[in-house]
């Protein structure tokens, strides 16, 4: 099956929006097995899309389109799917009636622009919009069915779970000889793209039904398994033939797996624990702290953090010596250590952690420049770990680098000490 997406928007040509549906749907048609074979970005001029809708459905079993249907003036996505189609646009009744009903609901009128979101190409089949207004509607173009969502993210997502991705699955299956296949994505850190090819080549070769595919999302590198056979039992066996080898070969450099994130996997192994940590961060200005409270539940284990940007706060907050600090500068060993020590005290934490360092770009010297990060892993009642790495990139990359290896050292502790600190 050959799927392509269509995105409509003057602001995705002139970047002022970042295309983040196309991912999306890309990441939830590949857990099918299916490879999205184009994505077009068009801006909006009718002839354009108009254009782009035929190009795309001459070519393509599924074509799904985003964007141009809500009720403005730039919005007229419908009126190039039924001048592709060769047909008229006509209301649906349906759709009118619940732009109406949401209307008065709202304490307000229906007014016209609203009113065009029910305009539909004749003979389409339309699905209601179960998060917003403007429906999801499918038209037919010679042997290519073109699925046409809003461009809101969070619509859109709803509609390609809820509609599109069913909609493919039962195709595929329909199908007669098809392939089934079956899909795993490995998350790995601490592996360069480059040495995690090269450690997994040789089970690529001993796989021959699984394809290998790499993906670079920093701080992470992602390992893709798709495994390909007659029987979907005989793919599923085949993955986790592969997985398996894969996991033993990589060892704890495999993180999780599928929707797993970093975070969140810190924060499961620290609940797993019954730790409690508090943070200490110096360059990072709160991006640790961030991260864990964007898992749901985080305050069951993060007891506190402090964002010690400034010599005097390091003193106040995380008890470092103000002689420390002049006899050894904020970048340096011993504070990375005093600073982990004085918030674990602070909060009566099982772990405490901290990170200091130059993000730049400006502020490095001679012995520490620019990227040179600290940090440090105090432990309730064992010794306290510390580590210097030297980190390249812009000012965002040394940031986002020295909040994951600041949270790897406790990712290893938790690792090889779960059942106590």
């Amino acid at each position: 099956m050959r799927v392509e997406l269509l995105c409509t928007g003057d602001e995705l040509v002139t970047g002022l929006t970042t295309d983040t549906n196309s991912p999306y749907l890309e990441a939830r048609l590949f857990e099918l097995g299916v490879k999205v074979g184009r994505v077009v970005l068009v801006g909006d001029v009718r002839e354009d899309i108009t254009r782009g809708l035929q190009e795309a459905a001459s070519r393509a079993d599924v074509v799904i389109v985003s964007g141009g249907l809500g009720p403005t003036a730039d919005d007229f996505t419908a009126e190039c799917a039924a001048a592709a189609a060769g047909v008229p646009l006509v209301e649906d009744a349906g759709t009118l009636h619940f732009l109406r009903e949401r209307a008065e609901k709202r304490g307000r009128e229906l007014t016209s622009n609203v009113a065009r979101m029910a305009l539909v190409p004749q003979g389409a089949e339309v699905v209601p919009n179960p998060v917003g207004a403007a429906p999801l509607f499918i038209v037919r173009l010679g042997g290519c069915r073109l699925f046409f969502l809003p461009g809101v993210p969070r619509e859109y997502r709803a509609l390609v779970d809820g509609v599109v991705v069913p909609r493919v699955r039962e195709e595929l299956e329909r199908r007669p000889g098809r392939t089934w296949r079956a899909f795993r994505l490995l998350r790995t850190v601490g592996l360069p793209e480059s040495v995690l090819d090269a450690r997994v080549a040789p089970l690529a070769r001993a796989h021959p039904r699984v394809v290998f595919g790499f993906r670079t999302h920093a701080p992470e590198n992602q390992l893709k398994l798709m495994a390909e056979a007659p029987s979907q039992a005989e793919a599923e066996a085949a993955l986790a033939a592969a997985e398996a080898a894969s996991r033993a070969e990589l060892g704890r450099s495999v993180y999780g797996a599928d929707a797993d994130t970093y975070p969140g996997v810190v924060a499961r192994l620290l609940t797993q624990a019954r730790a409690t940590l508090a943070i200490a961060e110096s360059c990072t200005g709160g991006l640790i702290a961030s991260q864990l409270t964007a898992v749901p539940g985080a305050s069951g284990f993060l007891m506190g953090s402090a964002v010690v940007y400034t010599e005097r706060m390091k003193t106040a907050w995380a008890g470092v010596p103000p002689d420390m600090l002049e006899r050894h500068g904020a970048v340096s060993r011993p504070v990375a250590v005093a600073l982990a020590e004085g918030i674990r005290a602070s909060c009566q934490t099982t772990y405490g952690l901290s990170v200091t360092g130059v993000a730049g770009p400006t502020g490095g010297t001679p012995e520490d420049p620019v990227g040179t990060v600290y940090c440090a892993l105090a432990v309730d009642g064992g010794p306290t770990r510390c580590e210097r790495f030297s980190l390249s990139g812009d000012r965002e990359l040394i940031r986002l680098f020295a909040a994951f290896h600041t949270l790897e050292l406790l990712r290893e502790h938790l690792l090889t000490a779960p059942s106590s600190p």
